[in-house]
């Protein structure tokens, strides 16, 4: 039993073209067709919305994007253009890409498969090129396809008729900044990204930008096509699970997977909901709201002060407060996991950056340590806190994960209070993570141009600060121990 059979056939949430002179979607259709592969009806409605041109003769859509929940057959409308750019469009340099050379692998196998089972293509091809990571078909009238996977300098030096690119939600901006300028020479280029909801947003620095512009209709020379669940939609409806699959996914695995993904997953990898769609957010609002306390007594000297920079330089300074235990059985919880009292105590510090070198100096001293990550504007101020005898904790990527983990996890145990201010509210609202490692760690993302998350920032690694390096007071131990 076929997906075919649920209640609705499926209709593109999204579905952008470009006004056309003519269509060349029915070419393509019909090559497929010749070499025994017979595109579903979503595949030929895809490719219609890409392949207008325009009355000069030239591609109406200079970027295509195809947004679909995984195993319905994108990859195939990937293997019939790249095929149909060969032999019908005269593109002489096509680049089959995918995140991994596995994934670029089996591209090759499935063009490969065309030329060397058809008599008419077999006699076109000079040369197949088999080495793991250099694959190539070279045909004797001297078009080129290669298969290479992604890296940020892999197509540096290249000139490029058409780019297709399969996991189009991972191609990190890196990677498309060597893409876009190896096609400006060539007059008719065109890039096609092919990809599926991501796990996070920011993982999709290219394809979630371009899905925004679609969404909002703004970018008049790009085709966009997607399919999805409506956001907010019950996860067992089976109207959905049709609109979120135009392919030949058979039902049961459909339920399969319900039963056995998290809901999470479920909606990523099989309605294509996106992680802005689903409403994530990283902090529970309510828990975060209910954290407001009073802090310390004025002019009491902080376990820790970090400060933090946004990209455009402007200081975020955050302090921290380990609570002094009021008996023996809290004094012994806090030597595992210190409460911790954190606030914002300066913002948008940019008139006179040397003004809040020297409030940090007086307020930090030389026992109070100032946590900065070594990867943010701010810094530039670690010789000069180091000059003037300050300690300072400078953190990696690693420690930034367990200053972030740890951070939240305080945070969903109520182990922190808070003074509320609106540019940390703001911060943790908006806030995403993004990824260190592979293990699961992750930091605060400054990515997101909509959301300044210095100050958040600022306040995780004022914790870190004061729970792995806080002040002794009173001859007790506030802290014994870390993360």
């Amino acid at each position: 039993m076929l997906l075919t059979s649920l209640p609705i056939a499926a209709v593109p949430r999204v579905r952008l073209a470009p006004d056309v002179a003519r269509n060349d979607a029915a070419e393509i259709v019909d090559l497929s067709r010749a070499c025994g592969t017979v595109l579903d009806p979503w595949q030929c409605d895809a490719l219609q919305a890409a392949c207008g041109v325009r009355p000069d003769g030239l591609w109406a859509a200079k970027t295509v994007g195809v947004n679909v929940s995984r195993q319905n057959g994108k990859s195939w409308i990937l293997v019939a253009r790249a095929l149909a750019g060969a032999l019908l469009f005269d593109e002489k340099v096509i680049i089959c890409s995918a995140h991994e050379q596995k994934t670029s692998r089996t591209l090759f196998l499935g063009l490969v498969s065309y030329f060397e089972n058809y008599n008419d293509l077999r006699k076109r091809v000079k040369s197949i090129g088999r080495a793991l990571g250099r694959e190539e078909i070279v045909l004797k009238d001297g078009t080129r396809l290669f298969f290479p996977a992604r890296t940020r300098s892999t197509l540096r030096g290249w000139s490029i008729d058409c780019y297709l690119a399969d996991e189009a939600q991972l191609v990190t901006d890196q990677q498309w900044e060597s893409v876009k300028p190896a096609m400006s020479a060539r007059p008719n280029s065109t890039a096609w990204l092919l990809g599926t909801a991501p796990q996070l947003y920011t993982d999709a620095e290219v394809f979630g930008r371009l899905r925004a512009a679609a969404h909002a209709g703004t970018d008049t020379s790009m085709a966009w096509i997607e399919y999805g669940a409506e956001p907010g939609s019950d996860l067992d409806d089976r109207v959905q699970w049709a609109a979120a699959n135009p392919g030949r996914v058979e039902i049961d695995a459909i339920e399969s997977e319900r039963r056995e993904l998290s809901p999470e997953g479920f909606l990523r990898e099989r309605l294509n909901v996106w992680p802005t769609d689903r409403g994530q957010r990283v902090f529970n609002m309510d828990t975060w709201n209910g954290l407001v306390g009073e802090g310390p007594v004025d002019g009491t000297p902080p376990s820790a002060l970090a400060v933090d920079a946004s990209p455009d330089r402007v200081l975020s300074i955050a302090a921290a407060w380990l609570v002094e235990p009021k008996d023996a059985g809290q004094e012994l919880f806090i030597q595992w996991r210190s409460n911790c009292h954190v606030e914002l105590v300066a913002h948008e510090c940019v008139a006179d950056p040397l003004l809040a070198l020297e409030w940090v100096v007086e307020r930090a001293g030389r026992r109070s340590p100032v946590v900065i990550d070594g990867a943010s504007p701010a810094a530039a101020m670690i010789p000069h806190l180091q000059a003037r005898k300050v300690k300072v904790i400078t953190t990696s990527a690693q420690a930034m994960a367990k200053a972030c983990g740890g951070f939240l996890d305080d945070v969903v145990q109520a182990r922190i209070s808070r003074t509320g201010q609106p540019p940390l509210d703001a911060a943790v609202e908006g806030c995403r993570k993004r990824p260190i490692g592979e293990a699961g760690a992750f930091g605060w993302d400054r990515r997101d141009g909509s959301v300044v998350v210095s100050p958040l920032v600022a306040v995780t690694l004022a914790h870190f600060g004061a729970v792995s390096a806080g002040r002794r007071r009173s001859g007790r131990a506030t802290f014994a121990g870390g993360y």
